[in-house]
């Protein structure tokens, strides 16, 4: 048998890969100059404690919002990332300067074991922020 041992990344499809890699920057990513693909439309951002995300940037606008969350019928797939954060309070902060809407949350969820909320990013893909409570 084998075994996960950890994630390596997620892809977010994104319409404009200026506009995402800002946002993504904001959170605190950078380009790994190793990951870029221009064949693949793919761009390999990572963070100072190595967290990656892809932005993959063929997307095309989607009338009525992220066709996996927003329309119906639901159809099978991705629908969110999450992401552990140390301080919710500083990220909200951080959301609040940026204009960027909280679209859920923060609610304590899991037994009072993480702090949790959602937003969106320019492409309206979903990202959810947890910060783990001690108990």
């Amino acid at each position: 048998m084998f075994s996960l041992s950890s994630f390596d990344h997620v892809g977010i499809r994104v319409t404009d890969i200026e506009r995402a890699q800002k946002f993504y920057e904001g959170l605190g990513f950078v380009v790994d100059p190793d990951e870029e693909s221009p064949r693949a439309k793919a761009r390999g951002l990572v963070n100072a404690q190595g967290v990656r995300v892809h932005l993959i940037y063929n997307g095309v606008p989607a009338e009525g919002g992220n066709v996996l969350m927003d329309v119906q019928p639901k159809h099978s797939g991705y629908t969110h990332a999450a992401f552990v954060v140390d301080d919710m309070d500083k990220l909200i902060a951080w959301f609040d300067e940026q204009s960027i809407p909280i679209t859920e949350g923060p609610v304590v969820w899991g037994e009072g074991r993480r702090k949790v909320c959602f937003v969106r990013d320019p492409d309206r893909n979903v990202l959810e922020f947890n910060q783990l409570l001690e108990k």
